[in-house]
């Protein structure tokens, strides 16, 4: 192109740069890792049938009317998270210095849970007391850092540029994949010859051509860091019947914030357009939300032994707020050209799913404690909405991505065991998690926790500690699947979580 002297009036954002919202955001915000007190982490979340700890005010509220005792609680974490790249979908050249797989490490400090319960005992032989909870629980962590560094001869990130770009004339490109492309000379017109006198294209008919081969050998480095975590902020109030039947309600106001920064580079192996050596992509995000939703619970205890647990969670409704921007650059032998679009701001609404939790705990003696969670979520009913928009055609803004969400996800179903083993003042605890994939025909993509503890627990304060350790499988999509196969991705992620309680 190197025609840049004509420079076209500022573009519009179009509604194609609302893709930066899709099924991946109604997931990532859907789901739940598992954090908050030590004791409940040593045994993997299956704490429905147990109660009494803070963190259960986040899976089932019913576990406050077990306090018989005002408290407080406090539980500082750390957490290690390494992703390891697999590579070998995309590459042939392994003479050429290509490395299978990468690993990537990322660490934070964060706050598993604060909390305080109000234990209030009432004049009344059936009726025990009417407990009050309100504090914060970690629901979510995000730190994430994923490296792709292959040798591809099949397809380039200008392939997914160009299709995006073709069949619109030069203003009616989008100012985050198209006009950046553009401007940056990754594409081009396919005659761009330009009449001087007019100042404009004589050849602006919608057709481009890309300056990278498709069949050309490329190194491709991608990277994508994320950052940020989600915790709910919980207002609970619970009781006790005759120390059998255990009820409570939750109000939870969970809240997120997001980042991401994605870079893609390209550099050239072999003989290509115009003498580009390289181009780059940059994409920044960063979301915050909001929500709110209300969860139910009950415990039963059948006899001294057995008890019984069910909760029921309602959708979280999130308002969420995006900004999104992209960067292009193309590196030519005498010359650079970069671009930037503009900051797009956009707010639209989530939905999450229904949530089911059915629980089950037994004291096989006075020393042993095991117990078992059985989780249900559709994430098919995952939902995105943004009411103030419209497509061009008058559609819902979000119509194809629901009806994506439809296709691709199901219900998962999720398994937490626990023991515990007690030797007054002292306990040990493990635990074993299991979440099922959350798509369609990709059992492989499940999730697994191990974990164990410890703790003292004297009548006026306890200190428990807990690893859990997280296992899994995913894939990854540098550009569009109709250009480039998944990336497959292996995570092991290490959680350390202290616990400080005081009762009074």
């Amino acid at each position: 192109m190197n025609h840049r002297i004509f420079v076209l009036s500022i573009l519009i954002i179009t509604t194609f740069s609302l893709k930066a919202q899709n099924e991946i955001d109604a997931l990532r915000y859907s789901q739940q890792n598992m954090y908050g007190s030590a004791r409940v982490s040593s045994m993997s979340g299956a704490f429905g049938a147990l109660g009494g700890d803070f963190s259960g005010l986040s899976y089932n509220p019913a576990g406050i009317g077990m306090y018989q005792f005002t408290e407080v609680t406090f539980s500082p974490s750390l957490t290690l998270n390494n992703t390891t790249s697999y590579n070998n979908k995309l590459t042939n050249f392994d003479n050429l210095n290509n490395n299978r797989k990468f690993d990537e490490d990322i660490s934070q400090g964060s706050l598993g849970n604060i909390g305080f319960i109000f234990s209030t005992p009432k004049n009344n032989t059936e009726w025990k007391r009417i407990n009050f909870g309100i504090g914060l629980n970690q629901l979510a962590n995000y730190n994430k850092n994923i490296y792709i560094n292959t040798i591809n001869n099949t397809s380039s990130l200008a392939d997914n540029l160009l299709s995006i770009a073709q069949g619109k004339q030069i203003d009616e490109l989008d100012a985050f994949f198209g006009s950046p492309a553009f401007w940056s000379d990754i594409i081009d017109l396919e005659n761009n010859t330009v009449d001087t006198s007019l100042n404009q294209y004589l050849y602006d008919n919608g057709n481009y051509i890309s300056h990278i081969l498709s069949d050309g050998q490329k190194r491709q480095t991608h990277q994508l860091n994320s950052n940020g975590d989600m915790h709910e902020f919980v207002l609970s109030v619970g009781t006790s019947y005759d120390e059998k039947l255990y009820l409570g309600a939750t109000v939870g106001i969970p809240t997120f914030e997001y980042s991401e920064i994605i870079k893609h580079r390209e550099d050239i192996l072999s003989d290509t357009i115009n003498n580009l050596g390289s181009f780059e992509y940059m994409q920044n995000l960063y979301a915050n939300g909001e929500g709110v939703n209300i969860k139910i619970g009950g415990i039963y205890r059948l006899n001294e032994k057995i008890k019984l647990g069910g909760a029921l969670h309602s959708p979280t409704i999130f308002t969420i707020q995006e900004e999104f921007s992209t960067i292009t650059q193309a590196n030519f032998n005498d010359t650079s050209y970069r671009e930037s679009s503009p900051v797009n701001f956009f707010e639209y609404e989530l939905t999450t799913p229904w949530k089911m939790i059915a629980s089950i705990s037994a004291n096989l003696n006075k020393n042993i404690l095991i117990s078992c969670d059985y989780e249900l979520i559709d994430y098919t009913n995952s939902y995105l909405n943004a009411k103030n928009y419209r497509n061009e055609d008058g559609t819902e803004i979000f119509s194809s991505e629901n009806n994506t969400i439809d296709n691709i996800y199901h219900k998962s179903e999720n398994i937490r065991l626990g023991i515990e083993m007690k030797a007054d003042p002292f306990s040990l605890r493990a635990g074993y998690a299991r979440n099922s994939s959350p798509f369609k025909d990709k059992d492989e993509l499940s999730r697994e926790n191990f974990s164990f503890g410890a703790g003292v627990n004297y009548s006026s304060y306890y200190f428990d500690f807990a690893y859990v350790l997280s296992q899994g499988n995913d894939q990854y999509q540098m550009y569009n699947e109709q250009f480039v196969n998944p990336t497959d991705l292996a995570y092991t992620n290490h959680n350390l979580v202290i616990t400080l309680g005081f009762r009074y």
